[in-house]
């Protein structure tokens, strides 16, 4: 990028910030005169900003007083960073005593912007590595991805097809939409979604939900191998037991009641 255009961007940004911490730092709603002097910017500078925050409904304009405040939805911002920490601190341990008990990998996974998001995650179960974390997968092709798409309206479910796509990623990715749908039927009534080589090939994953005190998927959880390491017999027999158990005890942490 061209360092002028950078540089101009971080000018912007920090300009954002600036307004933003003024009106947080203010108790009472302020004139745009007020943000000007204590930013230190121009009156139509702070204005510009200051409408793209109302379109967004991070800010309130009083027209009868002419101030501005900042609207509750900023407070969105902070509860999602500390409900995501809180969720991390609970669920770790369990990612790593999968990881051990059963020899696989093992992951902690979340929806973002219609993506899977790696909260934690363990390859090895004798060496952790962060590789995975922060990184992104698409859903519709992941165990971790279906379950979270099997709590998804119609309506959401149709956002998600026109804005992602069925991305094809091996010969057994799901690209049909009604198959889709089918398979997470499926998912819903037997309380986990597998995942058999359709996001990369000789991986196999077997995912089940989290859920808070309201009864919503919050995230999912994951144990990846081999289909060597994960045959259907030991599937059945001996991870879905485990990871059910692991769960729902992290559920029942998270307030919800089975």
């Amino acid at each position: 990028m061209n360092s002028k255009v950078s540089r101009q961007s971080n000018q912007s940004s920090f300009r954002l910030i600036q307004i933003l911490e003024c009106l947080s730092s203010n108790r009472a709603p302020m004139k745009l005169q007020e943000i000007a002097i204590k930013t230190g910017l121009t009156q139509s500078t702070v204005l510009r900003y200051i409408y793209t925050l109302q379109d967004e409904n991070y800010v309130f304009h009083d027209e009868d007083t002419s101030r501005y405040a900042l609207t509750w939805k900023i407070c969105q911002l902070s509860d999602n960073v500390r409900t995501l920490l809180s969720l991390r601190n609970i669920t770790t341990s369990f990612v790593n005593l999968l990881a051990n008990q059963l020899s696989l990998g093992s992951c902690l996974v979340i929806e973002q912007d219609f993506e899977c998001m790696y909260l934690d995650c363990i390859d090895n179960p004798n060496t952790a590595t962060l590789q995975r974390i922060g990184k992104r997968a698409a859903m519709h092709s992941t165990g971790s991805g279906k379950v979270l798409l099997s709590q998804f309206s119609e309506s959401q479910l149709s956002s998600y097809i026109a804005s992602k796509g069925l991305v094809s990623f091996t010969d057994k990715t799901i690209t049909n939409s009604g198959v889709l749908i089918s398979e997470l039927e499926k998912i819903r009534a037997q309380g986990y979604a597998l995942d058999d080589e359709e996001c990369e090939l000789g991986l196999r994953c077997v995912s089940m939900p989290l859920r808070d005190y309201t009864g919503k998927i919050i995230a999912a959880m994951s144990v990846f191998g081999t289909p060597d390491e994960m045959t259907d017999l030991r599937i059945h027999t001996e991870i879905i037991p485990l990871l059910s158990d692991s769960t729902k005890a992290i559920s029942r942490r998270l307030g919800f009641a089975d």
